[in-house]
């Protein structure tokens, strides 16, 4: 199972911040006419002013969740594998 397949299962099954995430993707694409690469555009922006918001250093915090994501990639590739 690749990492895209692994985590559509995982919105699939609901009750998670990924679930949360893409439905307001989806919304924000809808109402607004965009394509998903304008509105990770948009949320990405949005974050870092709600980083600023928080006192805290987005680039830090981005590279912590890029670290976390090469992690699961990691988890998801090594169980197709098994």
């Amino acid at each position: 199972m690749t990492n895209a397949e692994y985590q559509r299962n995982r919105i699939g099954q609901g009750g998670s911040l990924l679930t949360k995430l893409h439905e307001v993707i989806e919304m924000h694409c809808e109402a607004q006419g965009l394509e998903p690469v304008s509105a990770f555009t948009d949320a990405l922006t949005d974050m870092r002013h709600l980083a600023d918001v928080y006192g805290l250093d987005f680039g830090e915090i981005d590279a912590k969740a890029y670290d976390g994501y090469l992690e699961e990639s990691e988890a998801a590739q090594s169980a197709e594998q098994s």
